[in-house]
């Protein structure tokens, strides 16, 4: 029994310490607010834009971004599927997000959020390294 409660911890402790990618832009701010974070919203085309399933796989699921953004970001994804569907409230608030931050539509589009939404910066994926993407963040934060 003592051996599952440590198991059942750890995998707790490391759930909680990887990021978690809302998609509700109204909970996502909510909790940055309270926990005094940026979101890092992205807007993507996950069933249909290559550059943006690459970013998927290549940063947000890197082990290295996950840690990095599980302490100093809230992360939210603005998902324009073209495939799949969507809850129209969702895509009535991404629209509404977009018109704001990507008017221009472009995919993956990326930027840092303060918690009342005022734009910090944007960033493009073009195949860089975590490395360097968590660098590019860095920067925008400081």
């Amino acid at each position: 029994m003592k051996r599952v409660l440590i198991l059942l911890t750890t995998l707790l402790i490391a759930f909680q310490a990887s990021a978690q990618v809302l998609s509700d832009p109204q909970e996502a701010f909510n909790i940055a607010a309270k926990s005094n974070k940026n979101v890092l919203l992205v807007f993507s085309g996950s069933d249909w834009c290559i550059p943006c399933m690459q970013f998927e796989k290549r940063i947000l699921s890197d082990k290295k971004f996950e840690d990095f953004a599980a302490q100093m970001l809230v992360m939210l994804k603005a998902d324009f599927p073209q495939k799949k569907k969507i809850a129209a409230i969702l895509k009535s608030q991404y629209e509404d997000l977009a018109d704001s931050f990507n008017p221009n539509g472009n995919f993956p589009y990326i930027v840092l959020l303060s918690p009342d939404k005022k734009l910090l910066g944007n960033l493009t994926y073009e195949s860089q390294t975590t490395a360097d993407f968590i660098s590019e963040l860095e920067e925008i934060i400081k």
